[in-house]
């Protein structure tokens, strides 16, 4: 398998979807109330759509709560709406209220936590943490070895380093390739004639990466190959974010992050999104067992659609 260069995703969604997606960009760090919300309150349409965002973003800390449908309604019978039940299940777990009443008032104890919740989410960095960074780069060495000259993929794909594929000469030579034997650093015209020499080799499963090592002069060093790591990590986090949405990626839990980035590192972008549209309702629902019901991919290892399967199933507490 091979890492893949970013793509971009052309939105041609209804005006109503669209509108999610902007709740879902613009994620908020404060949540304002009017009047309480939820039994025996106001209820002002504006501020059940606030706390109906406001739950969405914290969704993963309220499993297993399904996303709310953000229409500032709570329905005729409000003690029977889905957002009060989320309500319920916010102030159990994290409030930590034995006997929840379902109901948020202005600057109450449930609105004050929700607000310290929602400054958390908002403030947490675009990139995974270093503890994930470091599991997801070991994990992705085991699945792709750490090769330091180019090579030809069973596919026919020039790939280096983790899994790194090259999609051309020109994306070759801006990386920064060493001669083996000196370390000298290696020109432009130097990388490009070795890259399209690799090129012309045969491949296939017959052939390992360490078939290729006596046609190639040029290596990367290890910091190098650690950054470009960092930098497609990087690049799969943007990707996953503009799935399922900034805030509610950043807040989903480590194990499912790790699963999706196995996810996107085979798939690509475009194929998660497009051809796995059960996988990716129960992501956006954080139903993460039944995720792991639909994660198998075709034409990978047992081994690897397990491991993914048991990330999920993991954090939702299930065997």
């Amino acid at each position: 398998m091979r890492l893949l260069p970013a793509f971009r995703i052309v939105k041609t969604h209804g005006k109503i979807e669209l509108s999610q997606l902007a709740i879902r960009k613009f994620a908020m760090s404060t949540m304002t109330l009017s009047g309480a919300v939820g039994i025996g309150g106001k209820n002002q349409p504006s501020d059940i759509r606030s706390v109906q965002t406001a739950l969405n973003q914290l969704n993963a800390l309220i499993v297993p709560t399904r996303r709310l449908a953000v229409d500032g309604s709570l329905g005729a019978v409000p003690a029977r709406s889905n957002t009060v039940a989320a309500i319920e299940v916010f102030q159990k777990k994290v409030v930590g209220m034995m006997r929840p009443d379902g109901r948020i008032d202005p600057n109450g104890r449930t609105h004050r936590l929700m607000n310290q919740k929602l400054a958390q989410a908002a403030s947490s960095q675009a990139s995974p943490s270093p503890n994930l960074i470091a599991t997801l780069m070991k994990r992705l060495e085991q699945q792709e070895g750490r090769i330091p000259h180019m090579y030809l993929d069973t596919r026919g794909y020039v790939t280096v380093g983790v899994g790194n594929m090259i999609p051309d000469a020109n994306q070759a030579a801006a990386i920064s390739f060493v001669h083996r034997d000196t370390g000298r650093a290696a020109t432009a015209t130097e990388i490009r004639e070795e890259y399209n020499a690799i090129k012309q080799r045969p491949y296939g499963r017959r052939y390992g990466a360490s078939a290729f090592r006596p046609y190639t002069s040029l290596e990367l060093t290890n910091a190098t190959i650690d950054q470009l790591t960092r930098k497609h990590v990087q690049s799969f986090t943007g990707e996953l974010q503009t799935i399922y949405g900034k805030a509610a990626f950043n807040a989903m839990p480590d194990k499912v992050k790790l699963a999706l980035y196995d996810m996107i590192f085979n798939l690509g972008m475009t194929k998660l999104k497009n051809e796995y549209p059960n996988f990716n309702r129960h992501i956006g629902n954080s139903d993460w067992a039944a995720a792991a019901r639909e994660s198998r991919r075709g034409g990978i290892s047992d081994e690897r659609n397990l491991y993914v399967r048991n990330l999920l199933n993991q954090a939702a507490g299930t065997p």
